[in-house]
């Protein structure tokens, strides 16, 4: 059952006209990357109405930067199918790093030259971005594209329009985007100096794309591209934090050292973890139950419980 998860490029079909389940998951990404970018605007108590406007400008500039990159790396293909870079349902494919720097020059163009302005609109604008990438993510698992490596795995899936059942490691990374995700959301809504969220941001994304290009079928140039925006990351991270990265790396050094022989360090650390824990389980807990209060709304209820076997 599982090796047919991913046989759904086309959701549905009316008549002649097709659904595809990539359009579907692109248009779904646009919007959960929307909707992100609206509620950390109310939060941080900013202009709604502009804040929209400029991540609507700044998606649109990505996407176009992004699906010209992509028929650039396939240009054989798009020679021979001259409308097939306007076909995007059909032939789906758009370059991420592509869409990443078009975003920024976008944005950059549009926000000015103003310092301050600018490291805001990019922290606001890399929320939207993660959260938007996961359902891209699970639109590319969907669609074919991004196409794992050949596996034996259980949980290996076929892929449309190659041979052997791939690694589906469009899932993983929209999983680890997850994660990631959550992680950022939380500095967000919380005091941080501006840049800082989108340095954040792209690292976790430069580590998530670093750690998934050994187990895609194309490399190309996501290896360097992954390598400078870490750094770019990195920079921007201890440049807005104002950190010193030598004094990080030497504590990081020095706990490792005082781990495996240190009884207080060993203390200590499980100490945090165990916090950590306590309060993911605390979190989980209250979406749980949160949950549960919407299903409440729609008459929808759990009857797991107290169910009789006969």
């Amino acid at each position: 059952m599982v090796a047919y998860l991913n046989m759904f490029p086309i959701l549905l079909s009316i008549g002649k006209i097709s659904i595809f389940s990539f359009g579907i998951f692109l248009s779904l990404s646009f919007l959960l990357g929307i909707f992100l970018v609206w509620r950390l605007s109310r939060a941080w108590e900013l202009d709604e109405e502009k804040v929209l406007d400029l991540t609507l400008l700044s998606l649109l500039g990505g996407l176009v930067v992004s699906r010209i990159y992509f028929a650039v790396e396939h240009l054989q293909f798009f020679l021979e199918h001259h409308l097939a870079i306007l076909a995007i349902n059909k032939y789906p494919g758009f370059s991420f790093w592509g869409g990443v720097f078009g975003g920024i020059l976008t944005l950059f163009l549009l926000v000015g030259r103003k310092k301050d302005n600018f490291l805001q609109a990019l922290d606001i604008a890399s929320v939207g971005v993660t959260g938007g990438l996961i359902l891209a993510n699970f639109g590319c698992f969907l669609g074919g594209c991004n196409i794992g490596i050949t596996s034996n795995l259980f949980f290996a899936v076929n892929m449309m329009g190659v041979l052997g059942k791939r690694f589906p490691v469009q899932t993983l990374e929209a999983l680890l985007l997850i994660l990631a995700i959550n992680k950022i959301w939380s500095m967000a809504t919380h005091f941080h100096q501006r840049g800082k969220i989108f340095s954040v941001s792209l690292i976790y994304i430069a580590a998530i794309k670093l750690l998934m290009e050994p187990l895609k079928q194309n490399h190309d140039e996501g290896v360097l591209f992954s390598v400078l925006l870490l750094i770019l990351g990195a920079y921007t991270f201890y440049k807005v934090t104002k950190r010193k990265l030598l004094l990080d790396l030497k504590e990081a050094v020095l706990f490792l050292y005082k781990l495996p022989t240190d009884s207080k360090t060993r203390n200590y650390t499980l100490d945090r973890l165990k916090k950590y824990w306590y309060n993911r389980r605390v979190v989980i807990s209250w979406n749980l139950r949160n949950f549960k209060k919407i299903l409440r709304r729609f008459n929808v209820r759990l009857s797991y419980k107290n169910n009789k076997q006969y």
